[in-house]
């Protein structure tokens, strides 16, 4: 039986109409079909953003960007080859021969003979450069040193530049299996795929909910929806500029004078992953209060006076989000997140509505 749908705006007052809920006559079966269609869509979205970064990653050509180039920036960025590293692991060769030891000028030749030059072979060479670059990476796998590579250097400047650009552009992770890399390369794209595909996905899931709802409700939807996309990109960025250098500088610095350590693609991207994606997580907390707060479970004085609560529950957020024991980067993540905290307090100052008065429409429609 088909029945009247025409809903009746309460604030407008009895002669406003918002018009008939959309959907309202459908019956269970083409609500059903509706929602599959609504799926297909969205899986659709999903499968073309999973194809476009799987191009992006499975070898592109030059002149694109490599999504894998992008990941392991953080850990490139804090591979620090100094001309003073370079100095000293010649220094150390020298020194052999010459207990003494005197200063090694960057214009020093290296295979020049004493004492202004340093009179070194071509393997002395390659083991000080090798030496040096294992040092700068903090313990993580690097690229050979090659012989013809070697023979073109003249002096420490030169020895020094070489490492400079090798460390940045050709720096490597290990591959333990021969699935370790293919793995590696479809998480990358399931999760890049799902971060293109969310737009569409949203809005596939709001035009299936949305007809069913009154005009305020919609709106407040609506913005919550930008509100989530909004917070969680900040957070992403946060991660990957801020969080994700401090982590591996700390983990990968931790005894890397005595250990070498080989990090595998999978276990790194992993990482990656796993704290962009729980701290863009933790960012939704200011929407999660004002959620809270506009369905009247919570006000903002309640939030104000539980902040001595919050401050403990953010750093424990902040914990899980960050897997690093150090107190310095799981503090550079609370932080933000006690401030994103009294921004929901904000929020809930002023979206709070009392809970017998959210019911109020319910009960005129």
């Amino acid at each position: 039986m088909v029945t009247d749908s025409t809903v009746v705006n309460p604030e407008e007052g009895p002669g406003e109409v918002i018009g008939p809920e959309e959907g309202s006559d459908l019956t269970i079966i083409e609500h059903l079909i509706e929602l599959r269609n609504r799926f297909m869509v969205a899986a659709a979205a999903m499968l073309l953003g999973v194809i476009a970064v799987l191009f992006f990653t499975w070898d592109p050509p030059d002149n694109l960007p490599n999504t894998f180039d992008i990941l392991l920036m953080p850990a490139r960025d804090r591979i620090d080859v100094n001309l003073e590293l370079v100095q000293d692991e010649l220094a150390l060769l020298v020194h052999e021969r010459n207990p003494d030891g005197r200063y090694i000028p960057p214009e020093a030749e290296l295979r020049g003979p004493t004492p202004e030059g340093l009179a070194l072979n071509d393997l002395q060479i390659t083991r000080a450069l090798e030496n040096a670059l294992s040092k700068a990476s903090g313990g993580l796998s690097t690229p050979e040193v090659a012989p013809d590579d070697v023979r073109r250097l003249e002096t420490v400047q030169e020895a020094y530049d070489y490492l400079s650009g090798k460390s940045e552009e050709n720096f490597r992770l290990a591959s333990f299996s021969p699935t370790d890399r293919i793995s590696a390369i479809f998480k990358i794209a399931i999760y890049g795929g799902l971060l293109l595909a969310l737009p569409i996905i949203i809005y596939e899931a709001l035009a299936f909910i949305v007809p069913g709802l009154t005009r305020g409700e919609r709106r407040i939807l609506l913005l919550g929806t930008f509100g989530c996309m909004f917070f969680m990109l900040a957070g992403m960025a946060f991660a990957y500029y801020v969080v994700l250098p401090r982590a591996l500088d700390f983990l990968l610095g931790v005894a890397s004078e005595n250990v070498v350590s080989v990090t595998g693609i999978h276990e790194y991207i992993s990482f990656v992953t796993r704290i962009i994606l729980w701290i863009g997580i933790a960012y939704q907390l200011p929407m999660v209060l004002a959620v809270a707060a506009r369905v009247g479970m919570v006000t903002a004085g309640q939030l104000l006076r539980f902040w001595r609560y919050a401050i403990v529950l953010v750093f424990i957020l902040a914990a899980i989000a960050t897997p690093t024991p150090d107190p310095l980067t799981q503090s550079v993540v609370a932080i933000p997140l006690l401030g994103l905290y009294f921004l929901g307090v904000l929020f809930a100052k002023i979206l709070y509505t009392p809970r017998g008065e959210a019911e109020v429409p319910e009960a005129a429609a």
